[in-house]
């Protein structure tokens, strides 16, 4: 549109005006599924929302499972890593009540530029324990795992019932010496 010789602002203004609509729209949809994310239960009643925000924790360490093709992530909240900062578990201590530990897996590819390396490719799944006395059947740790589906960007708790967490803890139980966690801490300097 033309105004004495200069164009009008008002077709750019109704251009943002969509753009912003959209971007906002999209904004909500997000904040659904966050919010989806976050009232998840495991079925021993662990909440996915006990680790919100741990996605800028600490971390702590990075494993490789081959026998799963998979990478994981190690992230500890402050009171985990202030506790391996402390020598635990190397050093015999428990860690304290409230330490959080998440395992983040990913499946793998090759990076295209570097075919020797690989790195993470599809989010596989969450999972956490933490340090709670009220979980006596499995060495004082609470677990919780939530696997990812890709296609709709969702996840759903694992397994059917509270006995689930019996199987991650039949696990851990191998390294009962370092208060049933396997990951030792990697210093980053």
């Amino acid at each position: 549109m033309w105004l004495k010789g200069k164009r009008s602002i008002l077709p750019l203004c109704g251009v943002a005006a969509g753009v912003l609509a959209v971007t906002l729209r999209g904004w909500g949809q997000t904040t659904a599924k966050e919010n989806a994310k976050w009232s998840l239960r495991a079925p021993n009643g662990i909440h996915f929302g006990l680790i919100k925000g741990y996605e800028h924790w600490e971390v702590v360490a990075m494993h490789y499972r081959p026998d799963m093709k998979e990478m994981r992530y190690i992230l500890g909240n402050p009171l985990a890593v202030q506790a391996y900062r402390q020598g635990i578990p190397q050093n015999g201590h428990n860690f304290p009540t409230g330490a959080i530990l998440v395992k983040i897996g990913y499946s793998l590819k090759p990076i295209r530029s570097f075919p020797n390396a690989i790195e993470p490719n599809v989010l596989q799944r969450v999972e956490f324990m933490v340090r709670d006395p009220k979980f006596k059947s499995t060495g004082g740790w609470g677990f919780a795992r939530f696997v990812y589906h890709p296609a709709t960007k969702t996840y759903t708790p694992y397994g059917q019932n509270a006995s689930f967490a019996q199987e991650c803890f039949n696990c851990h139980a191998i390294v009962k010496n370092r208060d049933f966690v396997f990951t030792s801490y990697v210093p980053k300097g």
